[in-house]
């Protein structure tokens, strides 16, 4: 009966000396889908860990809203003409009503594609790239990106 009860407590040892023995990939494999759920008793690495895991989730969302409202934006003023059309749009409105979270995405869309999209940091930081009132969308698009790259 104790020789059943050895081998009973014998298997999780076996299974934790075969992890150690497999190195650490495999623990890591193992350990990413073995749905158990850690706990922490150091709270400054718990709060560490949430702090990184929540500006992740935010800079996910904050970028996936930029796209959305960036592409329905550019979809809907592709023919306007008219610059203050073109500023008003409800679309290009909410991209600068996201402020500085909006700019890296910003720099990268016109860094890409010279567009209109540049007068948003214009709003966004108060302040024109140029006072030439012959700089080109292009020319402002390049200006900008040198700046805040």
């Amino acid at each position: 009966m104790q020789l059943g009860l050895i081998g009973q407590s014998l298997k999780p040892l076996t299974i934790a000396a075969g992890l150690v023995l497999a190195g650490q990939s495999a623990y890591a494999d193992i350990d990413k889908y073995s749905e158990i759920t850690s706990l922490l008793t150091n709270h400054r690495t718990a709060k560490y860990i949430n702090l990184i895991d929540n500006k992740e989730d935010t800079f996910q969302r904050t970028k996936t809203r930029f796209n959305i409202l960036y592409q329905s934006w550019m979809e809907k003023t592709a023919f306007f003409s008219s610059a203050k059309a073109i500023v008003d749009h409800e679309d290009f409105r909410s991209i600068v009503a996201m402020g500085y979270d909006a700019v890296p995405f910003i720099i990268d869309a016109i860094d890409k594609n010279p567009s209109p999209l540049v007068w948003a940091l214009n709003f966004i930081y108060n302040a024109k790239i140029s006072n030439n009132p012959n700089t080109t969308i292009t020319q402002a698009c390049k200006l900008w990106v040198k700046k805040l790259r």
